[in-house]
């Protein structure tokens, strides 16, 4: 369970997540692609919606990134009796976590996010997608926890098949849902909802069927539940209690970024929804190359070979700025042809073609930036990535409430708030990560 640190086995790890990534991203493209034809309030709701929820399964997400870690570490130490008990214990902890989430997002979300919206419309339309998305939490800490868990093991093949499948099966309910094809109710920005929940439900299921019949259960002796061990839970909390605030910081703002956008109107909402996803879906390779990056460190870290830290950084920052050079170039000179997938509204166009183009650049400096906080985190000191990640986030809503808030920018400035986060967040990384103090972190 060793990893060597080739190209080759860079990206025999991240294919799958990359793949994984760019299934799910589509299936968010296509939702707000169809919204684009349902109209301007469903495509501006359903971008903050998304968000919302995005920011609720960050939790479960951030959770399940320190079981990974120390999985990854017990794996590079050739110690595969721990790895089952950790995988067992930690589900059941986080499906405890999900009961937790959706009582949250199904009773008390709508109350505290009300006054945050200037238009009625919107909030309504956000809270009809957010109906079925919030039984979904389920299912999405169950793919939390077995995505952890392939990643750390060096084995996530089967990630990419029911990631095929799950994207297969939301187009076909997303359509027929949202416009009320094939004998199936019109339900517009609902059935979009409705078809997240379905297809997330057939991925999920897959996953599990898999690990019955798979050696791999046997081997680890996964869903052998016995008594709860604590200890084994409060070791990754120890880890990912950081890393949940960090997430949840890192996507809470984007939320507040979107509800200050919100104040301009539909349109620029819409606008921004588009940006946001060309920015998702074509940051899918940095995406997934940089969360493989966290095995990847710990397992080597697991292995004692602290002075190849470094050289894999570097190998995974090539690869990582190769995919997105290419999608930037693309991008700054053909942004209509990727806005023009979601709407037709020359309004929308308009004023989505700055943002789109910001994000085109934005994703190499994320190729670079991600790379160093995935890093970081990898290496245990998840405290001090939190810490790196606050002092990112503080730059960044000082600039952005500065902006919108006090000089009342038009959209394309607003979005400029994305070269401060990936450069202030680059540089902290960076910085750390020469200082050589991660070194001493023992898990």
């Amino acid at each position: 369970m060793q990893i060597n640190i080739t190209y080759r086995e860079i990206i025999r790890l991240s294919l799958p997540l990359m793949v994984s990534s760019l299934f799910n991203n589509l299936i968010s493209l296509i939702g707000v692609a169809f919204m684009g034809r349902v109209g301007e309030t469903e495509l501006a709701a359903s971008g903050v919606a998304a968000l919302i929820y995005i920011t609720m399964t960050m939790i479960p997400y951030g959770l399940s990134v320190g079981f990974q870690i120390i999985i990854a570490r017990r794996a590079g130490e050739n110690n595969p009796e721990s790895i089952g008990r950790i995988f067992n214990n930690n589900l059941i902890f986080l499906m405890g976590i999900a009961v937790l989430l959706y009582i949250f997002l199904q009773f008390m979300a709508p109350i505290i996010l009300r006054p945050m919206f200037s238009s009625q419309e919107v909030f309504e339309a956000g809270l009809q997608y957010l109906k079925y998305r919030n039984i979904e939490i389920f299912f999405a800490v169950f793919a939390f926890t077995l995505l952890g868990f392939y990643t750390s093991i060096g084995n996530n093949q089967i990630i990419t098949w029911s990631a095929v499948s799950m994207l297969v099966v939301n187009v076909f309910f997303s359509y027929n849902l949202v416009f009320g094809g094939m004998g199936f109710p019109e339900m517009g920005i609902a059935g979009a909802g409705l078809a997240n929940l379905i297809s997330a439900t057939v991925a999920c299921l897959i996953n599990f069927v898999y690990l019955l019949v798979s050696p791999t259960r046997e081997k680890f002796g996964l869903f052998k539940f016995g008594k709860f061990e604590w200890p084994l839970v409060k070791s990754g909390l120890a880890l990912s209690g950081p890393v949940v605030l960090q997430h949840l910081l890192s996507t809470g703002t984007w939320v507040i970024f979107f509800l200050m956008i919100e104040k301009m109107g539909p349109p620029s909402l819409a606008a921004s929804n588009v940006a946001k996803e060309v920015y998702m879906v074509l940051g899918i390779t940095t995406w997934g190359i940089a969360n493989a990056t966290n095995s990847l460190v710990s397992n080597l870290l697991g292995q004692k070979r602290h002075d190849e830290i470094f050289d894999l950084i570097k190998k995974v920052v090539i690869m990582a700025l190769a995919f997105s050079m290419v999608f930037f170039l693309f991008i700054l000179i053909w942004p209509d042809a990727f806005t023009r997938i979601f709407t037709e509204d020359p309004v929308i166009l308009d004023l989505a073609r700055n943002p789109v183009r910001i994000v085109g650049t934005c994703l190499v400096m994320m190729a670079v930036s991600s790379v160093l906080f995935r890093a970081v985190t990898g290496t245990g000191a998840t405290r001090y990535s939190l810490l790196l990640e606050l002092i990112t986030l503080v730059v960044y809503m000082v600039y952005v409430f500065v902006l919108i808030r006090i000089l009342e920018v038009n959209l394309t400035i607003a979005w400029t708030s994305e070269f401060v986060y990936w450069l202030v967040l680059a540089w902290l990384c960076w910085k750390y990560l020469k200082s050589g103090k991660w070194k001493s972190y023992q898990i």
